[in-house]
């Protein structure tokens, strides 16, 4: 018999009130969250920003062209500019330097899989391991990723090799989520509508581009 599939909405609340249980008085727990797009960020960062002292780590080397990381990197900062206004927050971002060619040579071999394939979870766990690494060496302690707000991503994957790398950093915490629950990703289409935020057609190497 199979072992039942983790709820991770569930497990995101056990990881917060864990955390959160942690803090003096009414202190933010400081989170370090992957963000990959401003589309994709729309309903994640309202929802996480009263819960945590976010800075944002733009590490998405894998976008092509760099046109199009610039495009989507720059709606990101617009949107995060709002909810700092609108909102009385602090939210940062920090962008990781973009250095697709040498990103691209561990997916090029699974270049005419389908989406969703080897190439895609070799994406997210290269995104997730300079997320760790940024945290280990910048004072963080809580990591997390707004990617499980999309239908087109495996959950239960991001999910998982987020906890697979965590054994590599003991002293770090993944937080664990599933952004699409609660109607999440339908949320966040109408509030990047709303707001005008560019909606990508593509996931983001060329290799989706070309075949999209």
């Amino acid at each position: 018999m199979q072992n039942a599939k983790k709820n991770y909405y569930f497990e995101f609340l056990k990881d917060y009130h864990s955390i959160k249980g942690t803090c003096k008085n009414d202190e933010l727990p400081k989170l370090l969250l992957h963000v990959c797009c401003g589309a994709c960020s729309s309903f994640p960062l309202p929802f996480f920003v009263d819960l945590f002292d976010i800075t944002i780590y733009f590490t998405n080397s894998n976008i092509y062209p760099v046109e199009e990381f610039n495009l989507r990197l720059n709606e990101l900062k617009r949107y995060v500019k709002f909810i700092n206004e609108k909102l009385n927050t602090k939210i940062k971002v920090v962008t990781d330097e973009y250095n697709y060619e040498n990103f691209k040579m561990d997916l090029i071999s699974f270049k005419d899989e389908k989406e969703g394939g080897r190439r895609c979870k070799i994406c997210i766990y290269k995104r997730l391991k300079r997320t760790f690494d940024y945290a280990l060496n910048n004072g963080f302690i809580f990591v997390s990723s707004i990617m499980t707000v999309s239908r087109n991503k495996d959950v239960d994957y991001i999910n998982e090799v987020g906890e697979l790398i965590n054994k590599e950093y003991p002293s770090l915490k993944f937080i664990h989520s599933d952004l699409k629950k609660n109607n999440g990703q339908d949320i966040g289409v109408e509030i990047s509508k709303l707001f005008g935020i560019y909606r990508q057609d593509y996931c983001g190497c060329e290799f989706s581009f070309l075949n999209k």
